[in-house]
């Protein structure tokens, strides 16, 4: 006989037992089940010494197996219960005296009691199955199930005297199974003393969720999510959907059972039927009902920091969280695999919609209030979208470190929640401190009937005098946006803008101002000068006639590179070659009265081989590279500029090169240079302001500019740092605070080893009205 088979049609597929959670108590270890738990053991005792009753009297078949599907049921159950326990026992007691029907006529009177025996027995193991299907805070707070116990313990009492009645037995010990109270578990106490310690009322207490949880928490038992489903659902209404399995089960299996006599009904009883597997969403491990526990889950409160190496909760490899598994996300307490599935819609733009929000920042600890209510569009970006409208709440900082409440809502789930909140008039979602000065919360509104129509945002930080508080009217229906959003309070330091802009003043100009363009041109007409004994002619190849500092650089001398022609000048065909024999060159500065030697003159890029014979009337071009010294006070600047010469900064060079035969003869051939600066900075035609100063000793301006806002949460951009609203509130609370009206803004630099500053600091002009303008 298939018995897991009736377990299913009896439950439905995959949930015989309460899912995913065992509530179990801490304080109350005999009540967990054992597999010698002296009741279940009688009753199988009894169900063995049976096996053959039923193939000689078929109409008593269906008893045993609803014993055998009880018995199954209170060997799965993950606790034992007092009034289960009891009701067993006395189904066990009555089919005890069962086998003397072999041996005496079964008359119709007793065929009618054991008729009404059958029926007792099934609705008992209605009532068991509808019972141990509830979790186990859902078990306690309904008050009602003992009556239920009571009923159906009554009818097996009377079903059972009058079999003993009908057998002609007389029971003088044992009677009492029959005659005593049903028992009531200690949970059940502590259930009632509960809802008498909260009002009396029991409506009140099982749809009121937080009080609900705090029953769980006093008992030590795991509230999750199913639990306010399972107190709003009528136990009734699934002992008679079970009613009715069991007699459709029981003609379909009885016929079965008497063919195969019961003879191996012992041995099945022993054996262990499949029991559904969970993945656990906090150690992504799989459970099973049985397996779970108080501590039966061990996982960290935060994810993994793959850049440091550790999980940055306890720094640790180990866990240092244990509860039990749980097979649905929740926001009970935090654990690391919450928060990738959390930033997997809050880190981007196409995964929710957002309706309103309120935030709030402490002005003095930087700590953020925030709260917000939307619409979630998909829980992974570009993926498909949400077939269902889902309402998506979030309370503070989403982060092991904070409280926080991240969670979704359908239009069914919404229903449900009116109906407890109807009842219970709380209307509190969640709130991140009782603190009354700093907190945030989300909250539901309700109508005069009790709907729900809507979600109020409040977020309060102890800088601000007043809450920030916002209104999303929701469609219960549709689980939409059904109105405009309603602003109720404005927090923070409120901001004012002026009735007219401000208008800067010119910027004054002290001290000497650069320029970034060569003083003059550079002059190139310089001719040669030579003796009538050595006819040649120097012209100058490049462009500038003088390159600085093109390959190398130092912080005492300039190199400058150049090109220059030496054409012999003699007839053709007078046989006057000239012959090269040496390079050298001075240089002076413009205006100076004498040439200097330099201190290096050479031939470079494979010129550099003298003598040199040039034919009349031919030409030999010669790179060279003369090195000029700098002043002893530019050479202590430590300067070194690529593609630019210090030297000539203020005023131009020019270089003497000199050229000398074998003979020694020599010519000359004046080059300029011409400082040409970089381009310097300049004021941008977008900026509010320019400030800068020149050093002409080092050519250099030093500046920075004041740019305009680059975003509508930020009031003006200096030097690249960007000033932000909240920045300037901080300002103007610390004016209000101290009485000071001048404060820095700590963005100001020291550049260049400290030869320059500067600084900006933010004045208060009004603390009444709370303007502020900044100063550099």
């Amino acid at each position: 006989m298939d018995y897991n088979g009736i377990h299913r049609d009896l439950h439905g597929a995959g949930d015989t037992f309460p899912t995913p959670i065992r509530s179990t108590s801490l304080n109350t270890a005999s009540n967990i089940v054992e597999p010698n738990n002296p009741v279940i053991s009688t009753a199988m005792q009894v169900l063995g010494s049976l096996s053959d009753v039923g193939k000689a009297l078929p109409f008593i078949a269906p008893a045993f197996v609803l014993l055998k599907f009880i018995i199954d049921l209170e060997m799965k159950a993950q606790d034992v219960d007092a009034k289960c326990n009891d009701l067993l026992e006395r189904i066990t007691f009555m089919l005890s005296h069962l086998p003397i029907l072999q041996n005496m006529e079964v008359m119709a009177s007793t065929r009618q009691v054991i008729d009404r025996m059958n029926e007792a027995i099934k609705a008992a193991a209605a009532l068991i199955a509808a019972y141990r299907k509830q979790s186990r805070i859902a078990r306690r707070l309904s008050i009602s199930n003992r009556e239920k116990f009571i009923d159906c313990a009554n009818s097996v009492n009377n079903c059972c005297n009058d079999l003993l009645m009908s057998l002609q037995i007389h029971q003088t010990i044992q009677i009492d199974i029959l005659t005593r109270a049903v028992p009531i578990d200690e949970d059940d106490v502590a259930a009632q003393t509960f809802v008498e310690e909260h009002g009396g009322s029991i409506d009140a207490v099982m749809h009121d969720r937080e009080l609900v949880k705090e029953f769980a928490q006093q008992q030590h038992f795991v509230m999750d999510d199913s639990v306010m489903g399972q107190l709003s659902a009528n136990i009734a209404d699934s002992v008679a959907q079970n009613h009715i399995r069991l007699e459709g089960i029981l003609k379909d299996n009885v016929s079965s059972a008497i063919i195969d006599g019961l003879k191996n009904l012992a041995a099945e009883m022993q054996a262990s039927e499949a029991e559904q597997k969970f993945k656990c969403v906090q150690c992504e491990k799989e459970f099973t009902n049985y397996t779970n526990g108080p501590k039966a889950c061990s996982f960290h409160r935060a994810e993994y920091d793959s850049w440091s190496k550790h999980f940055p909760c306890c720094s640790t490899a180990h866990p240092c969280q244990f509860q039990p598994h749980r097979s649905k996300h929740h926001c009970d307490y935090p654990y690391g695999t919450f928060f990738p599935r959390a930033r997997a819609v809050t880190g981007y733009v196409d995964t929710s919609e957002e309706w309103a929000a309120v935030e709030d920042t402490n002005l003095e600890t930087d700590e953020v209030q925030k709260a917000s209510v939307g619409q979630l569009l998909r829980w992974v970006s570009r993926s498909a979208r949400l077939e269902e409208n889902t309402l998506l709440i979030m309370v503070g900082r989403v982060w092991y470190k904070y409280p926080y409440y991240f969670n979704t809502f359908t239009a069914k789930e919404l229903e449900d929640i009116t109906k407890s909140v109807r009842l219970s008039r709380r209307t509190l979602i969640f709130r991140t401190s009782p603190d009354e000065n700093e907190y945030a919360l989300a909250e539901w509104i309700l109508s005069v009937s009790g709907k729900i129509t809507g979600v109020r945002l409040t977020s309060k930080v102890a800088t601000s005098t007043h809450p920030y508080v916002r209104v999303c009217p929701i469609d219960l229906s549709t689980c939409t946006k059904s109105g405009d959003i309603l602003t109720l309070s404005e927090g923070g330091m409120r901001s004012y803008h002026p009735a007219s802009p401000y208008i800067l003043p010119e910027t004054i100009t002290i001290g000497p101002v650069l320029k970034d363009t060569p003083s003059r041109a550079v002059r190139t007409n310089f001719k040669t000068r030579t003796t009538p004994s050595l006819r040649v002619i120097l012209k100058t190849m490049s462009d500038p006639p003088l390159t600085p500092n093109p390959n190398v650089v130092s912080t005492q001398f300039d190199f400058f590179t150049g090109k220059v022609s030496i054409f012999n000048n003699n007839v053709p065909g007078s046989l006057n070659p000239v012959t090269i024999a040496g390079v050298s060159a001075s240089y002076r500065m413009v205006g100076d009265p004498e040439y200097l030697p330099v201190e290096g003159c050479k031939l470079i890029d494979g010129s550099d081989v003298l003598p040199v014979t040039i034919d009349p009337r031919q030409a030999w071009q010669m790179n060279f590279q003369v090195t000029i010294p700098r002043t002893e006070e530019d050479s202590k600047l430590e300067i070194r500029w690529w593609n630019r010469a210090f030297l000539p900064r203020n005023q131009p060079v020019r270089v003497k090169l000199e050229v000398e035969d074998i003979e020694g003869e020599r010519c000359s051939l004046v080059l300029e240079h011409v400082f040409k600066p970089y381009r310097l900075a300049q004021r941008n035609d977008k900026d509010l302001g320019f400030f800068f100063f020149d050093n002409p000793s080092t050519f250099e301006r030093n500046y920075l500019h004041v740019e305009p806002a680059s975003s509508k949460d930020q009031v003006v951009k200096i030097a690249g740092n960007e000033i932000s609203v909240k920045r300037l509130d901080k300002v103007v609370y610390q004016a209000l605070k101290t009485g000071k009206t001048e404060v820095d803004l700590e963005i100001g630099q020291e550049k260049n080893d400290g030869e320059w500053e500067w600084g900006a600091w933010a004045l208060v002009v009004e603390r009444n009205c709370r303007r502020r303008r900044v100063e550099r």
